[in-house]
Formats: structure tokens, C-alpha cells, sequence
């Protein structure tokens, strides 16, 4: 059966629609993922003594105005440390998670269903390349960032302190700068989408993302926008949820409560979006070539 492009409002409710078919899988392999994530979390934040920055600032946020800068920084370091470890963790196991995702929708929409263990198998094959390509488009990202932010400060630092017009110079370079990254983005979001369902190397694959996206950059950064508000949304209510478990107890035993649940919903967040992100990708392949719901499910990699 071909498959034909959509407007863009249906390809956002078969997007829907899509979540609400391949959810048990979704979430079978969200939890697989992100509890043993939150886990190590736990353990980092323990090992760097991040935890006692939030019992501070839970049980006692007065005493941190009345310590030096230097104790501040002391007492806040292991906190970003922290951060940054899990951060670097979390994102490589979102890339497993996308891949699973991706093959997952894509086997639905080509009417040949499979379980989550033969998504999550088929995605382990691809794995390296999935990582290796987004290790390249983050380093391209934050080469664009650096050199924006270094041509972003010139007016500061040439006029010294800063005026009307440096401010206002310093506005319209910081749009002109970013422009790059954000085209670069937008144009690399099918990256994923493109391993896991067409098995192509790294820079295959980003040249084939770049490709899709070229003549539907507008409405891809519309959707990608659309789908992030979604998943704030979505976010948003996981903390309202996750809040109340923080008094659970003792400080450290509700924050540890409070994680796991936060994490693990995370999970299950970032396999929707990317969910998601299948569907419009499988649009912009209509939209370029004669695509056929067959040629969405390939064989074991």
C-alpha cells in the first residue's frame, strides 16, 4: 500500500493515534531503560555528595545567604558535577530509546506489529551508529554555539560598558549567529529516524535527514515545536505528580522516590516524542519518493 503525504494537522493525529496502538512497547522498554538509569543517578548524586546541596536548600534554604561565596560554590560544585554525569547518561540512553521507538512505529504503520524485544534487539544492531551520529551533530552544534557566542560578546567587549546600541547590536548578532545551529538542528532531527528504519551509516544518515528536511525545514520546526510544547506539557504534570513524594518520609528517601518516579516517566516521555518524530518522518519520505507501507519494516540488522 502506498502511503501518501499528509496536511499537517493528520500526520500530528496519526501521530496520535500511532501512540495510542504501540504504547506497551513504548513503555515496556521506557522502564527497562530509565529505572536502572535512575538508579545510577541515585548513586552519583550520592557518591559526588550532591544530595547535600537539596537537603540544604529543602530543609534549611536560609543558612545558604548567610555562607561565603566560596562555601556556596563548595557546597553547589558536586550538584553540577552531578548534573552533567547524568545528563551525558541520560542522553546516550535516550538514543537507544529513539531507536527502539523508530522501529517500533515503523513496523506498526507497515501493518507488521513487533513486540518490544525484537524492537529493542533490532535497535541494539544500530546503536553505534545512532550514537556516533549524534556525537556528531552535537559537536557541530557546539562549535556553531561557541563561535555565535564569541561573535555574540564583540560589541561588549569593544565598547567596554555596555549601551543602548551595543545591546541592541548584541541582539540582532545573537539571532544571526544562533540561526546556524538552529537550521542544523532542525535539519539532523530525522537522523535517528533514518538508522533505525533505513540502516545507514552516520554520515549517510545525516546527509539523508538533511535531504528530507531541506523543502519542509518551516513545517518540520513547527511540528518539532509542537511536539516539545506536548511534551513539556507532559512534563509539567510529572512534577506535579513527583512533588508530593518529596515529603515521603525523610528528605533523602523522598527525593529518592521522587527520582525514580521522575526518571522513569522521563522514559516513557522521550519514547512518545520520538514516537512522534517517526510519523513526520515517515511524511517527509512520502513526500520525496514513492514510498509503500512495506518498505517501512526492514528485516532483523
Amino acid at each position: 500500500m502506498r502511503v501518501l503525504p499528509r496536511p499537517f494537522g493528520t500526520v500530528l493525529g496519526d501521530a496520535m493515534a500511532v501512540l495510542s496502538r504501540v504504547w506497551r512497547p513504548l513503555l515496556s522498554t521506557a522502564l527497562l531503560v530509565f529505572i536502572p538509569l535512575a538508579v545510577v543517578t541515585l548513586i552519583v548524586f550520592s557518591y559526588t555528595g550532591a544530595l547535600e546541596f537539596f537537603d540544604v536548600a529543602i530543609n534549611d534554604p536560609s543558612s545558604l545567604d548567610s555562607i561565603s561565596r566560596e562555601e556556596f560554590f563548595e557546597l553547589v560544585g558536586p550538584f553540577f558535577w552531578a548534573v552533567g554525569i547524568t545528563l551525558l547518561i541520560q542522553s546516550v540512553a535516550s538514543i537507544y530509546v529513539y531507536l527502539v521507538s523508530h522501529r517500533v512505529v515503523a513496523a506498526d504503520l507497515a501493518g507488521q506489529p513487533i513486540s518490544g524485544s525484537i524492537a529493542r534487539r533490532e535497535a541494539a544492531a544500530r546503536y553505534v551508529s545512532g550514537l556516533v551520529a549524534a556525537i556528531i551533530v552535537f559537536l557541530v552544534i557546539l562549535v556553531l554555539f561557541g563561535l555565535g557566542l564569541a561573535i555574540w560578546l564583540v560589541p561588549f567587549v569593544l565598547v567596554g560598558t555596555p549601551s543602548a546600541a551595543s545591546v541592541v547590536v548584541a541582539m540582532v548578532l545573537l539571532v544571526a549567529v544562533a540561526a546556524p545551529a538552529v537550521f542544523l538542528s532542525v535539519s539532523f532531527s530525522m537522523v535517528t529516524a533514518v538508522i533505525a528504519i533505513e540502516d545507514r551509516g552516520p554520515i549517510g544518515s545525516l546527509r539523508r535527514s538533511f535531504g528530507l528536511v531541506r523543502t519542509r525545514w518551516w513545517p518540520t520546526l513547527g511540528y518539532l515545536l509542537l511536539v516539545g510544547l506536548l511534551g513539556s506539557v507532559a512534563a509539567q504534570l510529572i512534577q506535579l505528580l513527583a512533588v508530593p513524594l518529596t515529603v515521603i518520609g525523610d528528605t533523602a528517601s523522598g527525593l529518592t522516590i521522587a527520582s525514580v518516579f521522575g526518571i522513569a516517566f522521563q522514559g516513557l516521555l522521550i519514547a512518545g516524542i520520538a514516537a512522534m518524530y517517526t510519523v513526520w518522518y515517515v511524511d517527509l519520505r512520502a513526500r520525496k519518493e514513492d514510498l509503500a507501507a512495506e518498505d517501512l519494516r526492514l528485516s532483523p540488522g
